[in-house]
């Protein structure tokens, strides 16, 4: 009988049982195989990269191996491979939870590296990214082994501890100088920031939380759907819509608008979860009183005067118990609910309306009337000045010429000298005046009509 044999490779090898016993036949060489055996398997070795790895158990005694890479394995004729992967790279950045399965250990594995899982350890999760701690960003922690909470602020690039795990990444709280906020602590106290005091940026601790109040919201304030945690300290507008009745039972929807603001936070958050819901609602009761009192002529005429007794006319001390203050209050639109009444409603608007327009045209006509008298008024009294202005300066004008013209006759006067008398040098004078003017409108077109006495002139006639 010729024995069998098997040729084998550097990377194989067989599997035999001879009587009941396993063994392994590693390449390269040449195997002749006894009669007394048998070969249950041919298989290759194993050829590790350098990022691979195997999990090796070992059958009989359940024990688990590893080997890494770069190398080249051959198994045992009792060994199986549990396990094979590669290894995991993690960044500068990255960590990652591995549990134990034979001792239920957690570990925490952080880059940066590139990780073999160990014999019974398998990940958690997904890979995670390191959280960056800074002035704005905080982390709370929870310890594993004790349930206790820790926030930390530190700035760094955070990894959790093996007992530690990140339950939460927080930003800072930046209240700016009109906001006030309060922080509810493990024990249920209330703790008020503001932020115009020095805790104006904070984070939140483990196990506290911020107050949030449910604040009715729409014209009519029937739905609770406001939700509010950073509470405005600066004056307000709040519209609100309600019935009412007069005394003559006309029934109104008047829409008023508030305004109001928070004075005293603690004050309020003591004593209601509601404030635009209380304010509106006393309001309402206030200005459904004094409206019952008067009739809907009167409330036409002096609906917002009636309105602002309503809500400052009487000491209540609704608002302040509620650290609130209402500045001011109006009646901004006014309804009849019944249609007929309000068309009526409307054919007075309009009528008051338009002898209104009416009586605002006549008075802007007056205006334009006086303001045209006035223009001639002014025109009047200018040329009156214009013309005094004018007798002035003829009045100074005929002076002027007047002194000229006794300067030249005293002057000429004076050069005639003393030999004549004066009668005879005011004749002289008179005479040549008289010369001079006839030669001018001798030279013009001047008619002149003469009387008898004003031919009283001498003519001297030269022979030639």
């Amino acid at each position: 009988m010729i024995p069998r044999f098997y040729i084998l490779q550097e990377d194989e090898q067989l599997l035999i049982q001879t009587f009941g016993k396993k063994s392994v036949i590693n390449g390269p060489q040449v195997y002749f195989k006894p009669p007394t055996s048998s070969v249950l398997n041919r298989r290759l070795g194993i050829s590790l990269s350098a990022k691979q790895f195997i999990h090796i158990k070992n059958i009989l005694s359940g024990e688990v191996s590893m080997k890494t890479g770069p190398s080249f394995y051959f198994l045992d004729a009792h060994e199986t491979v549990d396990v094979s992967g590669k290894a995991l790279p993690l960044a500068v950045d990255d960590y990652i939870y591995v549990r134990n399965s034979s001792t239920g250990k957690m570990k925490v594995v952080c880059g940066e590296c590139s990780y073999m899982l160990q014999p019974h350890e398998n990940f958690l999760g997904k890979t995670c990214k390191a959280t960056q701690i800074d002035d704005l960003t905080a982390v709370i922690v929870r310890n594993i082994s004790n349930g206790s909470l820790k926030l930390i602020t530190e700035s760094q690039t955070f990894m959790p501890a093996d007992d530690e795990e990140i339950t939460d990444v927080v930003e800072k709280i930046r209240l700016e100088e009109h906001e006030q906020m309060v922080l509810i602590d493990k024990d249920g106290k209330y703790h008020f920031y503001s932020g115009k005091g020095e805790n104006s940026s904070f984070f939140i601790p483990p196990h506290w939380k911020p107050l949030t109040c449910q604040w009715s919201s729409g014209l009519l304030k029937e739905a609770r759907n406001l939700k509010i945690s950073r509470f405005d300290i600066r004056p307000k507008f709040m519209w609100y819509e309600f019935e009412v009745r007069t005394k003559d039972n006309v029934e109104l929807i008047l829409k008023v608008t508030f305004f109001w603001q928070i004075e005293n936070i603690s004050t309020l958050v003591k004593n209601t979860d509601d404030a635009p819901g209380d304010v509106c609602a006393h309001a309402r009761s206030l200005i459904i009183q004094r409206v019952s009192t008067v009739e809907f002529s009167e409330f036409l005429s002096r609906f917002n005067e009636l309105v602002h007794e309503a809500i400052f006319g009487v000491e209540d001390q609704f608002y302040l118990s509620r650290g609130i203050k209402i500045h001011s209050v109006e009646a901004r639109e006014i309804a009849c609910k019944d249609q007929r009444t309000q068309d009526v409603l409307t054919e007075i608007i309009q009528e008051t309306t338009s002898r209104i327009n009416r009586i605002q045209k006549q008075v802007s006509q007056n205006e334009v009337s006086m303001k045209q008298l006035e223009g001639k008024l002014l025109e009047e009294e200018n040329s009156m000045k214009l013309t005094q202005m004018k007798s002035k300066r003829v009045e100074e004008e005929g002076r002027i010429e007047g002194l000229k013209q006794a300067r030249v006759i005293s002057s000429f006067l004076d050069e005639l000298g003393d030999d004549l008398s004066l009668s005879d040098k005011i004749r002289l004078y008179e005479n040549l005046n008289k010369k001079e003017v006839m030669q001018s409108l001798a030279n013009g077109n001047t008619k002149i009509f003469l009387t008898h006495d004003d031919l009283d002139m001498k003519l001297e006639i030269k022979e030639p």
